[in-house]
C-alpha cells in the first residue's frame, strides 16, 4: 500500500499530478482545485490511496489526512467508488457534506454534479451512522475509544454502545474482557 508520497510536482493536468520521487513519477488523481493549486517544480506531499481493479491501479492524492479519511469514509457508501468519491470532494468539502447528512438534507447533495438522488440518499442513510461513531470516538478518552469502537464494531448503535461503554469502562481487566463484559450487558436488554 502507497500511503503517502512526498516529492517534486514534474506535471499536472485537469485531474492528476505526476509527482517525481525519487526519479520515478506517479500519476495521482487530485480534486481539479488541488491540481490548479500546484506548480509544477515545487514540493509536494500527497497522502494517498492506491485503488486495485483487475484492469487498472490508480492512485488518488490529497493534501490531508482529513481529506483522505473522508475519501475512505465515502467508499464505503454502497455504489460509490473511487472516482465517484473524487468527484463528489471535488465540488463538495467534507464539512458540507457532514451538514448535509446530519440535517438529512439529501435535496442539498442531489445538486451535486453526477450524484442522482438514490446516490445522495444512500450518502444520508449510510453515512449518518458512520459519522455519529467518528464523533463519538473523538469525545471519549482514549480507553474507552477502543472500547466503544469494538462494540460498535460489532454491529451495536452508538447509543447502545455508549450505555454499555459508561457501564464497564472502570472495571479491571483486558479490552476483551470489557468487550464481554459490554455484550453480556447488551444481550440483556
Amino acid at each position: 500500500m502507497i500511503a503517502q508520497l512526498k516529492g517534486t510536482v514534474s506535471s499536472t493536468q485537469e485531474r492528476f499530478v505526476v509527482l517525481d520521487v525519487g526519479g520515478v513519477g506517479y500519476e495521482v488523481m487530485v480534486t481539479r482545485d488541488l491540481a490548479a493549486q500546484v506548480k509544477i517544480g515545487t514540493s509536494l506531499t500527497l497522502y494517498t490511496y492506491l485503488a486495485v481493479r483487475e484492469d487498472a491501479q490508480e492512485l488518488f492524492g490529497f493534501s490531508s489526512q482529513g481529506h483522505l479519511n473522508f475519501f475512505k469514509l465515502l467508499l464505503t457508501v454502497s455504489g460509490i467508488g473511487p472516482k465517484s468519491a473524487l468527484n463528489i470532494l471535488d465540488v463538495v468539502q467534507p464539512d458540507d457534506i457532514r451538514r448535509a447528512v446530519t440535517a438529512q438534507d439529501a435535496a442539498s447533495l442531489h445538486r451535486l454534479h453526477g450524484v442522482g438522488k438514490k446516490t445522495a440518499d444512500r450518502l444520508v442513510t449510510e453515512l449518518k451512522d458512520k459519522l455519529e461513531a467518528l464523533t463519538s470516538l473523538s469525545q471519549v478518552p482514549g480507553d474507552q475509544a477502543a472500547l466503544l469502537e469494538a462494540v460498535i464494531g460489532l454491529g451495536y448503535s452508538v447509543v447502545e454502545a455508549r450505555a454499555v461503554v459508561k457501564q464497564v469502562s472502570n472495571q479491571a481487566g483486558t479490552l476483551q474482557d470489557k468487550v464481554k463484559a459490554a455484550l453480556k450487558l447488551l444481550s440483556r436488554s
